[in-house]
């Protein structure tokens, strides 16, 4: 999914320097900050899990 918005110049900037201070590009950036957000808002878990797999073994085994 792709999220687009606009922003002036100088936002678009600082978000630039903001990402190459960290080693990130401006996309891996802006994803951090959104899940920050979200977690920060509680809408999205601090934890995520994986999914519980149960194996059944044969008896043989």
């Amino acid at each position: 999914m792709l999220l687009a918005t606009r922003v002036t110049p100088r936002i678009r900037d600082i978000v630039v320097q903001m990402a190459q201070r960290e080693g990130l590009n401006v996309s891996e950036w802006m994803r951090n900050l959104i899940i920050m957000e979200l977690k920060r808002a509680e809408a999205l878990p601090n934890v995520l899990r994986a999914p519980i797999i149960r194996m059944e073994l044969d008896d043989d085994e």
